[in-house]
């Protein structure tokens, strides 16, 4: 999938136009609105479909369209750094089960946080 956002002024017009055309002669392309983000989502067979069709926008019909990952609204996010820890104990007849976990949950910078494995980061360490 990818996302876009169509051109200001009359162009607009034709943005639209491209969008219906596109989705009536192929039923693989896909237009939604995000109600959140107010950004126009298409999707489609992959990353060169889509580029495929931002290009026909541009030549076709004038359209000039920024497009990217879609933004997604995040709900909850750690507001603060916290501690944890955690203490397993398992005696079954044999010598048994022992495991200590402690933690800090930390807040990364809004300039941290990338996309996938990037957004999240592990430190290890033993103490």
């Amino acid at each position: 999938g990818g996302g876009g956002g169509g051109g200001g002024g009359g162009r607009s017009d034709n943005f639209g136009k491209a969008l219906a055309r596109f989705a009536r002669e192929d039923p693989t392309f896909r237009v939604h609105t995000d109600a959140e983000s107010k950004e126009t989502v298409i999707s489609g067979m992959g990353e060169l479909h889509l580029q495929i069709y931002v290009e026909r926008m541009r030549r076709e019909y004038g359209v000039e369209c920024d497009t990217g990952q879609p933004r997604v609204a995040y709900r909850e996010t750690i507001a603060r750094a916290v501690d944890f820890a955690y203490v397993h104990r398992k005696q079954t007849g044999g010598a048994g089960q022992f495991a200590k976990v402690e933690g800090e949950l930390v807040p990364l910078d809004v300039d941290d946080v990338g996309v996938g494995a990037d957004s999240v980061q592990f430190e290890n360490a033993i103490v």
